[in-house]
């Protein structure tokens, strides 16, 4: 019984990331449609920096560490169908 169960589980996520890549697909395929390349990215300690082109103009962007957090906590709970207001923060 654990065992079916535990596969269970293991298809479920493995359909879940699965639909977490094909997200990623569409967003760069969009991004290349909008003629949008990144060409530079550096990780520092507070924040993500990145230069990218778009329609022939070169533009920075500062993302910092708490925000690409809190941005990923929503979409990982919306992907897996959890509930943010439930979990118990420390």
């Amino acid at each position: 019984m654990w065992r079916n169960y535990g596969l269970t589980i293991l298809e479920s996520n493995i359909k879940k990331m699965d639909r977490v890549s094909k997200e990623q697909y569409r967003v760069l395929q969009e991004m290349r449609r909008r003629g949008i390349k990144v060409f530079e990215q550096h990780q520092l300690e507070d924040c993500i920096t990145a230069k990218y082109l778009c329609r022939g103009y070169t533009h920075d962007v500062r993302l910092l560490w708490s925000k690409v957090k809190s941005d990923i906590e929503v979409r990982l709970a919306e992907y897996l169908g959890v509930d943010l207001g439930e979990i118990q923060r420390f």
